[in-house]
């Protein structure tokens, strides 16, 4: 079926009629900032929900099409902020399959970045649209226009309370604090920003909730540059069974024998380890050869983070000793036990390797910090 000519909802009480109930909502910008598309309803019995991404809530997850509520969100964009970007196209979609059920449904984007930082932007800043597309392909669009500053803009709502009418497609144009939006919308009053964290600056540090299973380490960029993930680490040392020897076992005592020394290591491109063996620490493969741009990733899993005493995430560039590893647009994702946690990678300062981030378990518990350090020279360890 041909598609029609796009709808413009451009003011703020603008309203539109849906003709079918099964729809695609995406969310699409070009600032260098992470948005998060959501949605929060209310049924026509009056129970209420939300479709996001499970990092915001334990109570919610990113939906379903084959059950209730009749809706899933894609891929997180997961786009760092930058003060320079390529200006290329970030898109977030969410399915609606029905909405028989919904007597409300509002459509939200959540400017992570700023609200991770208690910080208050502008939508119109972000160059930003929404678009939702019906089955027969009528098509609507909601502008980013607000200039008023808050988290989140609730640019859209669905009613459906008559069944007669069917949806109808309203313009909100409102611009809420987190504070606000967990007041104002139904099924928001539970969303929250600990499990999913960014450490924007040099120094600052988030704990590892839950390491009880493989934590996973992602680089990310998008010049047009060949980087490479090494990981340096070192392992708690092995206190050996047993006591110190034959005269402390017969008069039951004397001190306990010295626990050897932490094994150390490095895993990269040519030795990239193991998982389910020391060093637990396992890197998949090597990307980005021969320089090219677009989404470029590489991953380093942890299967054992108890056994690491500390580790350091780093990124080495072949071949370009002064490079400027914050012009790269990249980040480093870690995720363990539902929880994301990103480093941006910011260090301007030449060199050929840089320390973007360390996993310091040398105390209660594991902690992801910030490093962001450039050198000439391949790093070691222990950090300072």
């Amino acid at each position: 079926m041909a598609a029609l000519d796009p709808i413009a909802l451009s003011e703020r009480g603008a309203k539109q009629h849906m003709m079918v109930s099964e729809l695609t909502v995406t969310l699409s910008w070009r600032a260098q900032v992470d948005l998060d598309l959501m949605a929060f309803y209310r049924t026509k019995s009056g129970d209420v929900g939300a479709v996001h991404s499970p990092l915001y809530s334990s109570k919610s997850a990113a939906g379903a099409l084959d059950a209730f509520p009749f809706m899933q969100l894609g891929e997180d964009a997961g786009v760092v902020a930058r003060k320079r970007g390529d200006g290329s196209e970030k898109r977030e979609t969410l399915k609606i399959k029905r909405l028989d059920d919904i007597a409300e449904l509002y459509l939200v984007a959540m400017n992570f970045t700023d609200a991770a930082r208690n910080h208050a932007s502008a939508f119109v800043e972000f160059d930003g649209q929404v678009q939702i597309e019906a089955r027969d392909g009528q098509r609507v669009t909601v502008v980013l226009a607000s200039k008023e500053q808050g988290a989140a803009a609730v640019f859209a709502r669905i009613e459906h309370s008559n069944a007669l009418i069917g949806p109808v497609l309203h313009n909100e144009s409102r611009v809420l604090t987190l504070d606000a939006l967990r007041a104002q919308l139904p099924g928001a009053k539970d969303l929250s920003l600990a499990s999913k964290l960014l450490l924007q600056s040099k120094g600052d540090s988030a704990p590892l909730l839950d390491a009880s299973g493989v934590v996973r380490a992602t680089l990310r960029w998008r010049a047009s540059v060949d980087l490479d993930l090494h990981c340096f680490y070192t392992l708690k040392p092995e206190r050996p069974s047993g006591g110190g020897g034959f005269f402390s076992k017969l008069f039951g005592g004397g001190e306990p024998a010295p626990a050897a020394p932490g094994e150390s290591g490095h895993v990269y491109f040519r030795q990239r380890g193991a998982l389910a063996e020391a060093p637990f620490v396992f890197l998949d493969k090597d990307s980005g050869i021969g320089d090219r741009g677009g989404d470029n990733e590489e991953n380093i899993a942890f299967g054992k983070v108890e056994r690491l005493e500390q580790a350091i995430i780093v990124a080495n560039i072949f071949n370009k000793p002064n490079a400027s590893f914050g012009s790269y647009d990249g980040s480093v994702i870690l995720r363990a036990g539902g929880q994301e946690i990103e480093v941006p990678l910011t260090e301007r300062a030449p060199g050929a390797w840089c320390i973007i981030a360390q996993i310091d378990n040398r105390g209660a518990v594991p902690t992801i910090v910030n490093i962001n350090q450039t050198q000439t020279t391949r790093p070691e360890l222990p950090l300072s």
